[in-house]
């Protein structure tokens, strides 16, 4: 780091935190971690000081299972944060300040057929603001006053090998994010592999909010069959979203709104594609900065 006036500036790593998106690549991560493996040591990894999950309060109840059962195999802190319930706020169309926003990325058509989409905030909402204030809380920072130019935070991220466009540099100066799964040249399936090896009786969730349009057919697929009561609430608020043009929600926006990309009713696609035989494997339509649905 260089000082203003030119001089060399040191700076020291004095915390280090797992961001936990407790799906398949952050979970076996942390998993790897808490066992100190030698690959991850000699990659500079040692223990993190915590591990860190923003709830928003409308994941399936199987994320917060595992999220249960991990947190017991873990030697160091499973933290969990929240700055709000977005089960609670989407339908009054709030964001976590009370101000009126749709902060989710909805789909939309409009009378004319063109299509379009709301800007996603619900990851920074979420996911990274609670997340960087409680870091900044443990690695020391005092409220109001700027975090000392001497020490940085590292966090790391849940991102795999085969998802390196995800990685992103930290919007905080204090911290510096680092992807060990990527150094170690982990990819998605190389971490379902090990998983599958050490904990043969136990699956791995994908983790994403009930509601959240980047799901793939796929992942959409997979709840219906893995928690068939959480699937139907995301039927019923895509089909609230467009009852009236006088909810909440349709209020605040142009057009029709959708969870799924074809601007379509989720249950009338996700039906078809029950029909048509095996889903092809598919990534999110968007990826969440390493915080969500890894």
């Amino acid at each position: 780091m260089t000082r203003p006036g030119g001089g060399e500036e040191s700076t020291r790593t004095t915390y280090r935190v797992l961001s936990l998106g407790a799906g398949v690549q952050s979970s076996v991560l942390a998993l790897l971690l808490s066992r100190g493996a030698r690959t991850l040591r000699d990659l500079g990894y040692a223990s993190p000081d915590v591990a860190i999950f923003a709830d928003t309060g409308w994941e399936p109840e199987y994320v917060y299972e595992h999220l249960d059962w991990l947190e017991g195999e873990l030697a160091f802190p499973l933290i969990r944060v929240s700055a709000g319930d977005l089960s609670t706020n989407l339908p009054r169309a709030h964001t976590v300040s009370g101000h009126n926003f749709v902060d989710v990325p909805l789909f939309l058509v409009d009378e004319d057929g063109k299509k379009g989409m709301l800007r996603r905030q619900c990851t920074n909402h979420y996911k990274v603001r609670p997340i960087t204030r409680r870091v900044r809380e443990l690695a020391g920072g005092i409220r109001g006053r700027p975090f000392p130019r001497d020490q940085r935070v590292e966090m790391w991220l849940g991102i795999s090998a085969d998802e390196v466009t995800r990685m992103k540099p930290s919007r905080e100066s204090w911290i510096e994010h680092r992807w060990p799964l990527v150094d170690l040249g982990m990819g998605r399936q190389d971490c379902l592999d090990w998983f599958a090896a050490e904990y043969p009786r136990r699956e791995l969730p994908r983790s994403a909010c009930v509601i959240c349009p980047y799901r793939s057919d796929e992942h959409w697929l997979e709840l219906k069959r893995a928690e068939p009561s959480s699937y139907e609430e995301a039927v019923n608020f895509d089909r609230w979203l467009r009852r009236s043009r006088a909810n909440p929600v349709r209020r605040l926006i142009s057009g029709r709104p959708y969870l799924h990309v074809s601007r379509r009713p989720l249950e009338t696609v996700i039906a078809e594609r029950e029909r048509s035989g095996p889903v092809a494997s598919e990534d999110f339509i968007e990826e969440c900065e390493g915080l969500c649905g890894v």
